[in-house]
């Protein structure tokens, strides 16, 4: 089958990944196949481009993506970015600096264009968290803010230690000035962390952004996402699809609801989906 007038967005987490961390041998076959045929394939990660990487070896990655939930898009087969949204630096960076003068227990992470920095020291860090996002080393904050900041990611490390960011946060009026995205995750016992983001910018902006890059502009679009990040991408894209796993208000708004990320969603989307449409 020729693909050529199609393109197909993929978020990492819950929905190519499976709960082992893998991409399905049909899905490898599949997006081999997929790429062949003419089609795009493209990620629509919240991950860095490196930490992507590292999570998907032997898939390939032929050009541009989606990565840190929107705030950047990179080429992975040129290696670089194609374009970045800053964040609003002023807002993040007091934020930061005033969850570090509260001693808050949180694992700080700072996006920049030159990977994940941690603005809280290594040794503190969840070790199943810290272990998932390398490559990374700790920055203090004087080197920090002679960088640009794409995201910022803050994780509890005890129950409620975003509370106090949260109300300095709106307490400030920064809730006007940066996007905030809440997100859990399974690999520590807390799991609740929040994402500081460009105010406005988020998966479905880079959809927008990638609409405009050749060789996607004119095709038909595909997306597949299964939590409240993949929301914009989903509502952005032609045709949106969700794995089973994904949460209801995402099935919500999808037109095909897939096989779970542990039963090669993808597969089932470029096989026995796209050839009906």
């Amino acid at each position: 089958m020729r693909y050529n007038q199609t393109a197909l967005l993929v978020d990492l987490d819950g929905t190519l990944l499976n709960t082992r961390g893998e991409v399905s041998i049909a899905d490898r076959q599949a997006i081999a196949d997929y790429i062949a045929g003419g089609g795009l394939f493209a990620i629509a990660t919240g991950r860095e481009p490196r930490n992507a990487r590292k999570s998907l070896p032997g898939l390939p990655l032929p050009g541009p993506a989606i990565v840190l939930n929107g705030t950047g898009i990179y080429d992975f087969g040129a290696d670089r970015y194609v374009t970045t949204f800053p964040i609003d630096m002023a807002a993040a960076a007091d934020v930061v600096n005033r969850c570090l003068a509260l001693g808050l227990p949180l694992d700080i992470h700072v996006y920049t264009p030159e990977g994940i920095l941690y603005a809280t020291p290594l040794e503190a860090a969840e070790p199943s968290f810290l272990q998932i996002h390398q490559p990374t080393a700790y920055a203090p904050m004087d080197k920090l803010l002679g960088m640009t900041w794409l995201k910022v990611l803050l994780l509890e490390r005890v129950p409620g230690a975003l509370i106090p960011m949260r109300a300095y946060l709106q307490e400030q009026g920064y809730d006007k000035r940066l996007n905030l995205v809440e997100g859990t995750t399974d690999v520590v016992q807390v799991g609740l962390y929040q994402e500081l983001l460009p105010i406005g910018v988020h998966k479905g902006t880079a959809v927008d952004a990638l609409r405009q890059i050749e060789p996607f502009t004119g095709r038909t679009f595909f997306a597949m996402g299964d939590y409240w990040n993949d929301l914009e991408m989903l509502r952005a894209a032609d045709v949106a699809c969700a794995p089973k796993n994904a949460i209801p208000e995402i099935q919500a708004v999808c037109a095909h609801v897939l096989p779970s990320h542990n039963d090669s969603a993808a597969a089932y989307l470029i096989r026995e989906l796209m050839p009906r449409l």
